[in-house]
């Protein structure tokens, strides 16, 4: 074993946790298909279906977008219809579905060309799940997107059942004369530990001798960077995020996350100890026997947000999005996003999401709405 093989030390793959309030553990919710449409809600029960490109013919020509329907399951009730289109320069358009037209008005310049909200959405949901196929047109007629219905029915259905609505008087679908009761989930709340910002990292030698050791050693081939990132202090402990390139294909980009840490100074003999970060639920790709991979990686170093976005192909109709917030031991998902078939769907379904707060900011908080007496 070569002088710096022996002066990194690997301690155990499974981080030594600190006592503290009990987590929550990222579990993110189905998406399902429905002949052209995908359907999926989050932990919270919002709920979200997208229209595919009409898999009889799987042609894109007549597809200017998908359109997206949203619904919230708490007590407000939010529903929305948003359509993607492509910038044709228009201003107005008509939604017609089976040679009727069930909505218009203008074309807006923000992210979603047209929005439909309140009685108009719910009118035009009802609409979409009794027809077969949609078209949204400018003035003039020219079609801006065609989009097949077939499966939206179940979709929208399937909503109705997550969101406990089936058979009351607020389903879209399923409508009976049953009370609603809104769902009383609340978002969970991550609280976490980080340490004191800092900006000390190992050396360039340590990670080539990481590098060397890792599982990814044989996974490197054409150009490969590997980042390194302070993850803050505590007393004289020091601690760095390290993503090492783990292999690579057209538009996929693949690292495998290491924790290091330090304590005291390497004039003195102190060496990085590395482990391979750990999750509350493991990113998605990977493989049975090796570490969790992150595709096409990002640390956002403010929040100490590490995140992966996986495409399925190049132009991002499909594929897997997680982000992980730092608690100050683990990474703990805080939102993922999912869109299983390759069919134009740009935007994904929300399945899992999380809020997150610093301990010392929640101490505070309960210290001051203590009452005078306490």
């Amino acid at each position: 074993m070569s002088p710096i093989i022996s002066s990194i030390a690997f301690v155990a793959l499974a981080a030594v946790t600190t006592t503290g309030p009990v987590q929550p553990v990222g579990s993110p919710g189905e998406v399902k298909v429905f002949k052209d449409w995908s359907v999926g809600c989050d932990n919270v029960g919002d709920c979200q279906a997208v229209s595919l490109v009409d898999d009889a013919n799987g042609a894109f020509d007549d597809w200017g977008g998908p359109i997206f329907i949203s619904r919230t399951a708490d007590k407000d009730d939010i529903l929305k219809i948003r359509v993607l289109i492509q910038d044709t320069g228009v201003n107005q358009y008509q939604m017609i579905i089976d040679g009727r037209v069930v909505n218009k008005g203008p074309i807006s310049q923000g992210e979603y060309p047209i929005e439909i909200v309140g009685e108009d959405a719910r009118k035009v949901t009802r609409a979409i799940a009794r027809g077969r196929n949609l078209n949204v047109t400018g003035p003039d007629g020219s079609s801006l997107t065609k989009i097949s219905l077939a499966g939206s029915m179940s979709a929208l259905r399937y909503i109705d059942q997550m969101q406990k609505r089936a058979y009351t008087r607020t389903a879209l679908v399923a409508k009976g004369r049953r009370t609603f009761r809104p769902l009383e989930t609340e978002v969970p709340l991550i609280i976490t530990n980080q340490w004191a910002p800092a900006k000390r990292i190992p050396a360039t030698s340590e990670i080539v001798d990481l590098v060397e050791n890792s599982v990814c050693k044989d996974e490197r081939f054409g150009v490969v960077e590997d980042q390194i990132y302070p993850l803050g202090k505590k007393d004289d402990r020091y601690r760095a995020l390290i993503l090492i390139s783990c292999g690579s294909g057209a538009y996929n980009f693949s690292s495998t996350a290491y924790i290091g840490e330090i304590k005291g100074s390497e004039k003195d003999g102190a060496s990085w100890a590395f482990r391979p970060a750990t999750y509350d639920l493991q990113p998605s790709w990977g493989g049975e026997g090796r570490l969790p991979l992150l595709v096409n990686a990002h640390w956002e170093e403010n929040r100490q947000i590490l995140s992966s976005f996986a495409k399925g192909r190049g132009i991002g109709d499909c594929g897997n999005a997680e982000s992980f917030i730092w608690d100050g031991e683990n990474f703990r998902l805080i939102e993922a996003s999912s869109m299983q078939e390759c069919r134009g769907a740009y935007e994904w379904i929300t399945t899992w999401r999380a809020k997150y707060q610093k301990a010392e900011e929640l101490a505070s908080q309960n210290t001051t709405s203590k009452p005078d007496n306490q």
